[in-house]
């Protein structure tokens, strides 16, 4: 595993090591999170899994990793498990990134992973910095950033230079409470910023991901289901070299 040492310091990740431990992703994460909270958002696994299906590639980065059960159960349909495949994994949270790799090994023999600890944003580890993927994933992060606006704008800036021109980057993030009239949905919101302290979302916007998405990438796509954001973007414009 790789960490981010060499490009500075990584942001607030202490509090998400210490609510996301390795008991709680292996014994909770998928049924409290995966189930129960995506149904209440209103986006159920099984909207999200068909759209994260579709955009994986066989060379392919995830980040913001949680137990891996997306890249895993992906990797699981029959004409995946046996194929090559190529998986990078990127997240702020060594056990995160411990129990999804080993969630994947666990499915398939024939997928070759690298782990980086990074905070999504800041420039990538000097190991990643030169690479390209066909497809990058950004599953349920952006809630969970600290940093407002700023926080699309870093992290689509980084990830848009490591994505091949053919390449995709999608992902899907929980809304602020301007996304919703529901009051029991503004409840659960300001319960996990303010009390729990596991979600950042308060200012997030469709507005500012999709302007943050439009001066990286020349095709963006966004749709709203429910309080969660699904977005996908390609053509990533002019591409510098990145230094870690």
């Amino acid at each position: 595993m790789v960490s981010q040492d060499e490009t500075g310091k990584l942001g607030d990740g202490q509090t998400y090591a210490t609510v996301y431990s390795s008991s709680f992703l292996n014994l909770f994460y998928d049924y409290y999170v995966l189930s129960f909270n995506m149904r209440f958002w209103g986006c159920p696994t099984s909207v999200l899994l068909p759209f994260f299906t579709e955009n994986f590639s066989r060379n392919h980065l995830d980040c913001g990793v949680a137990t891996g059960w997306f890249p895993s159960e992906a990797l699981g349909r029959p004409f995946r498990k046996h194929g090559k495949q190529q998986l990078t994994l990127v997240d702020i949270n060594p056990n995160s990134l411990k129990v999804a790799e080993s969630r994947v090994l666990a499915v398939t023999t024939a997928t070759t992973t690298q782990c980086f600890e990074a905070d999504a944003t800041l420039p990538p580890p000097a190991a990643l910095a030169d690479k390209k993927f066909t497809s990058i994933s950004m599953f349920n992060l952006f809630h969970c950033m600290p940093g407002g606006k700023e926080k699309f704008a870093k992290t689509f800036a980084t990830f848009s230079q490591l994505l091949a021109k053919d390449g995709v980057l999608y992902g899907c993030t929980v809304l602020g409470p301007k996304a919703t009239t529901s009051w029991m949905i503004k409840f659960y919101l300001k319960f996990y910023n303010d009390s729990w302290g596991v979600f950042n979302n308060k200012d997030d916007t469709r507005e500012d991901l999709e302007e943050a998405l439009k001066r990286e990438f020349e095709e963006v796509e966004i749709t709203l289901v429910g309080v969660m954001l699904l977005f996908r973007a390609t053509k990533p414009r002019t591409q510098t070299n990145l230094v870690a």
